[in-house]
C-alpha cells in the first residue's frame, strides 16, 4: 500500500518505468523486479486482482529449486519432498505467499543461483554459467538483502573451486567475470536511474539505513539473539515475557541500541502474530538450532560438496546479523528459512538412520503441518475465515486494502466520493501531499473506479513544490493531504478551499477565478 503496488499505478499512468517525484523514495529506489511482474498482470487484465500471484508462483519455483538442489546434493527423494514441505509450512511462508511483498521472490533467485553453482561445480557448462548470472542479476534487482545471500553461496563455491583445485585460476576469473557481468548488466539502468536522480547509484542516501552504525562480533550477536527472540513469540504472555528477560540478560543495555536497532525500534517481548510481518516461526526455528548443533556429531561424515550447505547457511545468517540493523518484521528473514533448507536436509540424511530421532523429526513434521492451519485461513491481510463478514471470500473489494488499518477506509471513502467528477478536464490533476509511510495506493484504485478507468493525472506535491502553486503549469484541481501536514499548505490557501475532511486526511478544492 505504500510502495509496492503504488509504483506499479504510477508506471501505468506514466507509461513508463522511469523515476517520478514522491514523498515516498522507495517507490524509485526500491529494486523493482517484482513489481515488472506485477506491472504486466495489471496492465494485461486491468486490475490487481492477479497481483498476488507473483509471489505464489515464484513459491511453486522455489519449492522445486530446493528440491533440485538437494538431489544434486545426493539425497533421497524422501528428503527432497520433505525440503518442500518443511518450506511450505513455515508461516510466514504461507502468509507471504498471497501477498504482493518480494522476499518469496527474491529467494527463488537466490535457489536458483544456489543450484547453478553446485551445477558449474559438478559439470560445468555455458548454459549454466548464463543462468547463474540471470538468478543473480534478478536477485538483485528484486530485493537489497539478495546481495549478502547471494554474496555468501557465490563465495563458498568460489572458495571450494579454489580449495579442491577444480577449475584453474584464469578459468575462476573467466567464468566468475561472465557470471558478474550478466549480473551488472541486469541492474545497471535502475543503478542509473538511481544515480541521475538521487546522486547515489544504490540509492541509500535517500532513506534511513539499515545498515548497522558500527561492526563487532558483539553486534552479530545482538542481532542474532534479538532476531531469533522474535521467532519464538506465543500466545503465552508469561512465556513472551521469560524470552525478553532471558534477551535483557545476554544483551543488557544493548538490547535496544539504536546504532544496531532500525530506526530506533525498542525490543520488546515477542508475541504470536497472523499478520505477514510480524508472524513468528517458532517450531521451524528451534528444530534448525536442535538440528545444527545435531550435526556437528555427524560433520565428518557429511560429503564435501554437501558440506557447502552449511557454510552457505551459517555465512549467510551471520553475515546478514553483522551487517543489517535488527528489525522488528520477521517477514524480512524469509529468504535465510529458505537458504538454510538444504543444510537441514543433509543434516537429516546423516540422522535418520538413528531411528528414534527420524520417528521424533517425524511427529514434529506433523505438528508443523497440523499447525498451518491459523495461517492458512486466519491471515490478518487476507482471512479466508473471519467473523463480522471481514472474510475475502464475500467481503467488500476495496474494504479489504484495508483489513490491516481498518479506520482509514471510510475516511478514503469519504475523500473520494466528495470529488466532483464534473471538475475535471484532461488538463486537470490531483495532488497528494502524503507521509513517507503513508497509503497512497487506496487512493489510485478509487480514484480509477470513480472515474472509470479514466482518473485525471496523480502525482506527489513535495513540501518544496508548494511555492510553485499558482502557477499555470501547477495548479491541481485538488489536493488530498494529510492534516499532520496542514502547515506545509497555509500559502496555497489563497488558492484552494477546503472541500471536505476527516481525522487524517483533508480534501482542497481550487478556486475558481
Amino acid at each position: 500500500m505504500t510502495y509496492h503496488m503504488s509504483r506499479v499505478e504510477y508506471w501505468i499512468q506514466n507509461k513508463g518505468i522511469h523515476f517520478f517525484t514522491t514523498n515516498n523514495p522507495r517507490q524509485n529506489v526500491f529494486a523493482p523486479f517484482s513489481e515488472f511482474f506485477i506491472l504486466h498482470f495489471q496492465i494485461l487484465s486491468g486490475s490487481d486482482i492477479f497481483a498476488n500471484l507473483v509471489q505464489w508462483i515464484s513459491l511453486i519455483i522455489s519449492l522445486s529449486t530446493v528440491s533440485l538442489i538437494c538431489k544434486e546434493f545426493g539425497l533421497s527423494q524422501r528428503l527432497q519432498i520433505i525440503s518442500a514441505v518443511f518450506i511450505c509450512s513455515l508461516p510466514i511462508v504461507l502468509l507471504q505467499a498471497s501477498s504482493t511483498q518480494n522476499d518469496i521472490v527474491a529467494s527463488t533467485f537466490i535457489l536458483l543461483f544456489y543450484y547453478y553453482q553446485i551445477i558449474l561445480v559438478k559439470n560445468y557448462s555455458i548454459p549454466s554459467i548464463c543462468f547463474a548470472g540471470l538468478a543473480l542479476g534478478l536477485g538483485i534487482l528484486t530485493k537489497g538483502t539478495s546481495y549478502i545471500l547471494l554474496f555468501a553461496t557465490g563465495i563458498t563455491y568460489l572458495a571450494y573451486l579454489v580449495f579442491f583445485k577444480i577449475w584453474d585460476l584464469k578459468n575462476i576469473i573467466f567464468r566468475y567475470g561472465i557470471i558478474f557481468s550478466i549480473g551488472l548488466l541486469i541492474n545497471l539502468p535502475h543503478y542509473l536511474r538511481n544515480l541521475l536522480k538521487y546522486n547515489d547509484f544504490l540509492g541509500l542516501g535517500t532513506l534511513p539505513s539499515v545498515i548497522n552504525e558500527f561492526f563487532s562480533f558483539g553486534v552479530m550477536f545482538s542481532n542474532l539473539i534479538r532476531h531469533i527472540a522474535y521467532q519464538l513469540g506465543t500466545n503465552i504472555d508469561i512465556i513472551n515475557w521469560y524470552i525478553y528477560r532471558i534477551v535483557k540478560i545476554l544483551l543488557g543495555n544493548n538490547i535496544s541500541d539504536p546504532k544496531t536497532s532500525f530506526l530506533d525500534r525498542d525490543f520488546r517481548p515477542p508475541f504470536l502474530s497472523l499478520h505477514e510481518d510480524a508472524a513468528g516461526n517458532f517450531i521451524h526455528t528451534l528444530l534448525i538450532i536442535v538440528i545444527f548443533f545435531t550435526s556437528l556429531a555427524f560433520i565428518k561424515q557429511v560429503k564435501k560438496i554437501q558440506l557447502t550447505s552449511l557454510f552457505i547457511a551459517v555465512i549467510s545468517i551471520l553475515l546478514y546479523c553483522f551487517l543489517l540493523k535488527w528489525q522488528p518484521w520477521t517477514g524480512k528473514l524469509l529468504p535465510l528459512f529458505l537458504i538454510t533448507t538444504p543444510f537441514l536436509m543433509v543434516a537429516l540424511n546423516y540422522i535418520f538412520p538413528i531411528k528414534e530421532l527420524k520417528i521424533t523429526f517425524y511427529i514434529i513434521l506433523v505438528i508443523m503441518l497440523i499447525g498451518t492451519f491459523p495461517y492458512l485461513v486466519y491471515n490478518k491481510s487476507r482471512p479466508l475465515l473471519a467473523s463480522n463478514k471481514k472474510s475475502i471470500l464475500y467481503q467488500e473489494r476495496f474494504e479489504g486494502y484495508f483489513n490491516n488499518r481498518p479506520n482509514l477506509y471510510k475516511q478514503y471513502k469519504k475523500i473520494i466520493n466528495r470529488l466532483d467528477k464534473t471538475d475535471f478536464s484532461k488538463k486537470d490533476s490531483i495532488a497528494l501531499h502524503l507521509g513517507g509511510d503513508s497509503w497512497d495506493y487506496p487512493f489510485l484504485i478509487m480514484l480509477k473506479k470513480k472515474f472509470n478507468n479514466k482518473p485525471p493525472y496523480v502525482f506527489h506535491l513535495k513540501k518544496e513544490d508548494i511555492e510553485k502553486i499558482g502557477n499555470v503549469n501547477f495548479y491541481p484541481s485538488y489536493i488530498i493531504f494529510e492534516n499532520q501536514f496542514k502547515n506545509n499548505l497555509a500559502q496555497a490557501n489563497i488558492y484552494y478551499q477546503v472541500k471536505d475532511s476527516s481525522k487524517d486526511f483533508t480534501l482542497l478544492k481550487k478556486i475558481n477565478r
